[in-house]
This record gives structure tokens, sequence and C-alpha cells, in this order.
């Protein structure tokens, strides 16, 4: 490679061990922030204490709290959030939770910039069902958030931020150097909120990250070791996690499990994925499966199919995982089962009767078909959900 070209990003912070609360106050007055409105997961205001501490924590700079935005984000629930920041007048957006707020809040601080109202105009910024603006060219910086994630999703590290299309049960996105956080909060204690399930599938979603980004053709030197430190801290973390007696191993793990999702992020949006992450798409604006759970059910598929025809490929994802004599995609399997979660197509809801619809939305679909074995028709689909279906 003779030519690299890297943007590092507009985060400029990152606190990780502290309290969210105090940590979100004294980060949003560094930036001036008169006027702070907080987009959470409801579940995370429910079963925590964070909205009383940012009530007392902030005082009256807080001027809003929005929840209620349901899964994948969908295009209506965003221009709700946005209506009411708008009306709160906010300066600075707060998102508390997992991938779902943290993208909303990024195209809500999109649609406060340039006075987005309608499904109309946000269409005209976004790329992909029904878009056509694709990249976003010109200033969105004038409102700026700051990301407290409870999950493992890696949300907080992009710049990019996707939206449910309810009709067309496809995503669309929106992406800007700008729409990445300027800081990001992770408070292990809060995050202890977060139910086992969602935290370890949103766990396999960054495995899935470094497996499929490492395969990526796209992939240089530098790149593929973040995305197996990713694999190596992320795997550590899960089974400290699951095996921790005391709240000090809890948090522990917890940490070595964030760090991994830290590792993994500056290699993302640099490689095209592959077939789990295309055909995760599929399954969750289709039918509604959560980004988690796709990576749970289809990540050891794809790796078994792409094996067939580059098996020396996977050697080194074995030997992040901790074991080199066996597949990666036995590995990846035997994590997701230890773990309690989903491992095959039938324990999220889909049976082979939906298999042609999801070939023949994949057949051309632009992450599908970036996968690192060339995936060239429906009948290679086909191939990997009927590994994927028990």
């Amino acid at each position: 490679m003779d030519v690299i070209d890297y943007d590092f990003g507009r985060t400029q912070r990152l606190i990780a061990g502290a309290n969210a609360a105090r940590s979100v106050a004294e980060e949003s007055a560094k930036f001036g922030a008169q006027r702070v409105f907080v987009i959470a997961s409801q579940s995370v205001i429910d079963d925590s204490s964070l909205a009383r501490e940012l009530t007392t924590v902030l005082g009256p700079r807080l001027v809003g709290l929005h929840t209620g935005i349901a899964a994948h984000a969908p295009q209506q629930d965003i221009l709700q959030a946005a209506a009411a920041a708008r009306a709160a007048k906010a300066d600075m957006l707060v998102s508390v939770g997992g991938g779902t707020p943290i993208d909303s809040t990024k195209i809500v601080q999109l649609c406060l910039t340039h006075d987005i109202t309608s499904l109309d105009q946000l269409n005209a910024y976004a790329h992909g069902a029904g878009g056509t603006g694709g990249a976003i060219e010109d200033k969105v910086g004038d409102i700026r958030a700051i990301a407290v994630p409870t999950t493992l999703s890696g949300a907080e590290f992009a710049a990019l931020g996707g939206a449910l299309v309810v009709e067309m049960k496809q995503k669309q996105g929106f992406t800007h150097p700008d729409l990445a956080p300027l800081a990001i909060v992770f408070d292990p204690n809060l995050a202890a909120h977060t139910p086992a399930a969602l935290w370890y599938s949103a766990a396999v979603r960054t495995i899935d990250h470094g497996a499929e980004g490492y395969l990526s053709p796209d992939g240089y030197p530098i790149l593929q070791q973040q995305f197996l430190t990713a694999l190596r801290l992320m795997s550590q973390g899960l089974r400290d996690g699951f095996s921790a007696q005391t709240e000090a191993q809890k948090r522990a793990a917890f940490m070595l499990s964030f760090q991994g999702v830290w590792s993994v992020a500056p290699a993302l949006g640099r490689v095209r994925m592959g077939a789990s992450h295309g055909l995760g798409y599929i399954l969750g604006g289709m039918f509604g499966v959560a980004h988690g759970e796709t990576s749970c059910v289809l990540l050891p598929a794809v790796l078994q199919w792409n094996a067939q025809k580059q098996p020396e490929a996977q050697l080194a994802i074995s030997q992040a995982l901790g074991d080199a004599q066996q597949p990666a995609h036995v590995l990846v399997g035997q994590l997701i089962k230890s773990l309690g979660l989903p491992t095959c197509l039938a324990d999220v809801g889909i049976g082979a009767d939906k298999f042609q619809a999801i070939a023949e939305a994949g057949e051309h679909h632009g992450v599908v078909t970036a996968n690192s074995r060339a995936i060239t028709c429906q009948d290679d689909i086909l191939e990997i959900l009927h590994l994927a279906q028990n």
C-alpha cells in the first residue's frame, strides 16, 4: 500500500471508570454548554439513579430528558426527539444507552443544525434506504454531543449514525466527522444495570467487527492488529465477566471489555465489513432482530462459509480468541453459547420460509457483497443461511 489517508475523527476526550453524571456535568461545562438535553434509553433511566444524579449535578443546565426512541432508531422517533430538543433550546446533547440512543443523538444533532423537521428534509442528508444526500458536505458542528454508552455496541466511537426507514424496513446512514461525540464517558457502575443478554450480545457485535474487519480485503497491517487486539480484549473481558464472583471482578471485566471496543473503534469505517454485518442489517430492517443478536446467529456461519475457501486467513482470529487449534467459527460459536445468547436463526424467529426473501435482499447489498469470500449470487447467501439455521 503506497498511500494511507487516515482521519483521526473529532472526539476529544474519553473518560472511563468515573461517575457518569459528574463527568457529564464537568465535560459539558468545559465546552461551555448552558442547556443540556439528554436522549436516553428508557431502561437505563428506569433501572438506575442516573436521572436523579443528572438533575442534581446539572441543576438548571438540564433542560430535557427524552426517552422512548424505539429499537433501530425509526426516523419519526428521531424527528420527535429533535423537536423536543429544539423546543428546549438545547446547546449540547447527551446520549445515554446503547446504539439506538447514541445513533439517534447524532441525527438529532444534524436536525438541529439544519432545522430538519420533515422526512423529506431528513432523507436529503441520508445515504441508503431512499436517501438522496449521501455524505454530508456542510457543517454539522453548531451543536455537539457527549456519549454515555451502557452497552458494548461501540456506536459512540463512530461518526456514522443510522435510522430505520419503517415503511421500507431498511436502514439509512448519516455520516460526518463532527457527528462523533466530543467526549465519551464510560461508567462501569452504570453499565452494571444493563441486562446481561444485551451486554453480552453487544459485545459479540464487537467480535463481529474484529473478525470481519480483520478479514476485509481493504485492511492493512495496523488496522488488522487493532481488530485482533479487540478480539483478545473482548473475548477475555466476556469470559471474566461471565465468571465474576465479586463486584470488583465484574467492574474489571467491564473495563476490559470496554477497552476491546475502544481498541477496535479507530479501525471502524476504514474497511468494508462482510456478510455477517450485511445480512444482519437485513435481519434488523426486515424482521426487527437486534444488532447484537444478528451477529450471534450469523457470524459463526459466515466464518465457516468463508473458511471453505480461505482457512489460513482465519488462524490469527483463532489465536486472538485463545486457541489456535480450533477453527474460528467453532470458537466464536462456543463463546456465544457459553454466554447464553441465541446461536441460530431459529432462536431469533427466522425460519427457512424467510431465507429466499433475505437472499433476494442481500444479493446486491453493498455490505454483503463486500464479504471476504466473494458472494456472487443468491445461492451463496442461502448456503450461509442454512449453516446458521440450527
